[in-house]
């Protein structure tokens, strides 16, 4: 018998002890163990002698684990999921659990602190302040400042300035029980003012203004071109923990101001307008008017009432002002910018909090929602809102936290490039929408947004790196200084959504990122090009899970590497849980891994089909049904320069459970295929795996972790 021969009998022998070991009725389980295979068989632990294997810094807390462990993506892009569900309940948006601050500072706590720093568990952001009149506190503030607060020379009171007697006269009007509510805010943001500070009290304060300025880091990620070393000395310097811990504070204060005021009377509160330009910015005060704000160096503004209209950069923190806060009780509001602006935190912390009314925002780049060394939030409790954003946005971050979060309404999201969830070099990016019919939108056309892709070269179509994007910087092939992806989450909690982009999008990975999409439920339709939907190149993840509806997944215009794509060291998983749905893709994709790469597209119900162009892929000599693993002689090869690839596993699986499915050619429903038995595949232990079953479910519940027997010892004593 020959050697290929040999491997094959030897999978089946293995696949079937594999299936009587496996836990009954797991359809996966039984699927692997038709070619030998268990979970723990998945994944990669890289070894530090493996020549050429790339050695990357920033990576993200999580990923190591995730990518030793490949079906675990999908337990945490569902925890990711569900956090944002529960903790964006409008419902319970004003109340407290003991101990615990509310429930908008545990989503910032939970789907942006916690993936990026493990310093936190989350449990309150220690406000102390009490209500004070606000000129009070606006006194102390300058005080904190090192600021005088009384005017005095040559043993008496100068004529002049006044700030105690122009700040009392200036707070009167405000309407009767506003200005406590203030003052306690002001005063918990001078608490939060110290901490940001500390975070960069060892960063040279060029380092500091070179990053912040630095506004077109999108274009680093990929191929890396343009290496800024003061990226590097400000993340090897600074102090993280402080800076969040800033961040804590203002959303909590900001998110207890509103609770506050939402327990007075607003509905009479009068036009008036209130100004103070403190030491660390301008301190705004509108009442019920229709109001134009700019927010040009603005430390803080709260406006009560009306249809008002923002410019400028309005909540967005700088590197000589760390902190920039806007809080809007009501109204439908137009903010617009050329700046960074509606929660832009560049070397410091930005927040927008926007709780009620139809709202518009539009920006160039770095806006709702960006981190930059720093912590972005956009929060909109409730409306039906339309945002827009060039580049780096609606939820993008960059060595820092970008979020926003869309509590209710059906929404329109539309933007260029970067955001919409993107995780940039060691950031954590996250669009969480709750509720409602939303669209989410990348424009495809290079010919407007100037990114063209090599991906795609004879059609109008660009990178967008959008809804659910990991991606790292490229040093390999350029300079060297890689930095590895963050993370990227789109989280959809209901409603029957649109999503559109050109390439890289969608829940995909790219130079260890992690990119995620997440739907719970609804009829949504998935519109992709190259690169979309579970797929990721060179040591990344990429999972898209949506959780019931009858949905369209589609890649369209010359689509290849779509639908459960992996190459290079990728995890790509497409996950359907439910629903009588369509998938297409024109060349390869559907479970299709190539360079050693763990693909999947599982699907748990409902009557659905699958399309491609099979001439197409008959001419490109690729594999012409769900589930493929493409050879590569490398796999064998143990000559020092690529021994990792002899050393690991890989599959391209499909798994369809149920209904009365449709193929093309001669696939049929409940049936399923293996790799031929004299494909090289069996030997080098790359496999492609493709089941139609008429029932079985799937637990991605993760294994337990295994205690040896004879190291557990009980405790001697009660636990503290």
């Amino acid at each position: 018998m020959s050697r290929h021969g040999c491997g094959a009998m030897l999978a089946l022998v293995l696949g079937c002890a594999a299936l009587a070991a496996a836990q009954p009725g797991d359809a996966l389980d039984e699927t692997l163990a038709l070619v030998g295979l268990a979970r723990a068989d998945l994944g990669w632990q890289p070894k530090g002698w493996w020549p050429r294997y790339p050695d990357v810094p920033y990576k993200l807390r999580a990923f190591d684990a995730l990518f030793a462990a490949p079906l675990d993506t999908v337990a945490y892009a569902r925890a990711l999921g569900e956090t944002a569900w529960e903790r964006l309940d409008p419902a319970k948006l004003d109340t407290k659990e003991p101990s615990w601050d509310g429930n908008l500072f545990q989503a910032v706590q939970r789907l942006g602190v916690d993936p990026r720093f493990g310093g936190f568990r989350g449990y309150s952001a220690n406000l102390r302040a009490p209500e004070t009149p606000l000129d009070e506190a606006i006194l102390k503030l300058t005080a904190a400042a090192g600021r005088a607060t009384d005017s005095w020379s040559f043993g008496r009171d100068l004529p002049y300035p006044k700030l105690r007697a122009e700040l009392a006269a200036k707070v009167r009007v405000l309407p009767d029980g506003v200005s406590p509510i203030l003052g306690q805010l002001v005063l918990n943001v001078v608490d939060a003012h110290r901490w940001a500070e500390l975070a960069f009290r060892k960063v040279d304060a060029r380092d500091r203004r070179v990053v912040a300025a630095r506004q077109n880091l999108g274009e680093e990620m990929v191929d890396a071109f343009d290496y800024c070393p003061e990226i590097d000395d400000l993340a090897r310097t600074w102090d993280e923990a402080s800076l969040w811990y800033a961040g804590q504070k203002c959303v909590q204060a900001l998110d207890d101001a509103r609770v506050q005021l939402k327990k007075l009377d607003l509905k009479d509160v009068p036009d008036f307008a209130f100004d103070w330009e403190s030491p660390w910015g301008w301190i705004r005060v509108r009442g019920s008017g229709n109001d134009h704000v700019d927010g040009t160096d603005a430390l803080l503004i709260v406006d009560l009432d009306g249809d008002d209209t923002y410019t400028g950069g309005v909540a967005a923190s700088t590197a000589d002002r760390p902190i920039g806060l806007l809080l809007d009780m009501a109204g439908n509001d137009t903010y617009t910018s050329d700046v960074p602006a509606q929660g832009a935190g560049l070397c410091g912390v930005g927040i927008l909090m926007d709780v009620a009314g139809n709202d518009r925002y539009e920006a160039r780049y770095c806006a709702q929602g960006v981190g930059q060394f720093g912590l972005g939030l956009l929060a909109d409790l409730d409306g039906d809102d339309t945002y827009f954003v060039r580049f780096s946005g609606q939820g993008c971050g960059y060595f820092g936290i970008g979020l926003l979060f869309d509590l209710a309404g059906n929404d329109q999201y539309k933007i260029w490039g970067d955001g919409q969830g993107f995780g940039g070099a060691a950031g954590v990016g996250v669009l969480a929408d709750r509720t409602g019919n939303d669209r989410y939108v990348a424009v495809r056309e290079q010919s407007i947004t100037g990114r063209p892709s090599y991906h795609s070269p004879d059609i109008d179509v660009g990178v967008s790196n959008v809804q659910g994007c990991g991606m790292g910087r490229r040093g390999d092939g350029s300079d060297g200084h890689s930095w590895a992806g963050g993370l990227g989450a789109l989280l959809d909690g209901a409603g029957d959504d649109y999503y559109s982009a050109g390439n890289w999008s969608m829940g995909v990975g790219y130079w260890f990122g992690i990119g995620v999409l997440h739907d719970r439920g609804g009829n949504d339709e998935y519109h992709g090009v190259c690169w979309s939907q579970g797929a990721g190149a060179h040591f990344c993840i990429g999972v898209c899970v949506d959780e019931a509806g009858d949905d369209l997944h589609l890649s369209e215009g010359n689509s290849t590497n779509s639908l459960a794509f992996a190459h290079d060291f990728t995890i790509a998983i497409l996950l359907d849980a439910a629903g009588n749905d369509r998938y297409r893709v024109d060349n390869s994709g559907l479970g299709y891994s190539i360079n050693r790469s763990v693909a999947m597209l599982i699907d748990l119900g409902g009557d659905d089909v699958y399309q491609t162009d099979v001439a197409r892929r008959r001419e490109g000599k690729q594999g012409e049904r769900p589930g493929v693993a493409i050879n590569d002689e490398r796999f064998r090869a143990r000559g020092g320069v690529s021994t990792y690839f002899a050393d690991t596993t890989s599959i391209g699986l499909f798994l369809d459970i149920g209904g009365n499915d449709t193929y093309w050619g001669d696939l049929q429903n409940n049936s399923q295929w293996l790799d031929p038995l004299d494909s090289p595949n069996w030997a080098d232990r790359n496999f492609s795996v493709g089941v139609d079953r008429a029932a079985g479910r799937v637990d991605f519940t993760p294994a337990p972790v295994k205690v040896p027997s004879g190291t557990r010892r009980e405790p001697t004593s009660q636990p503290h």
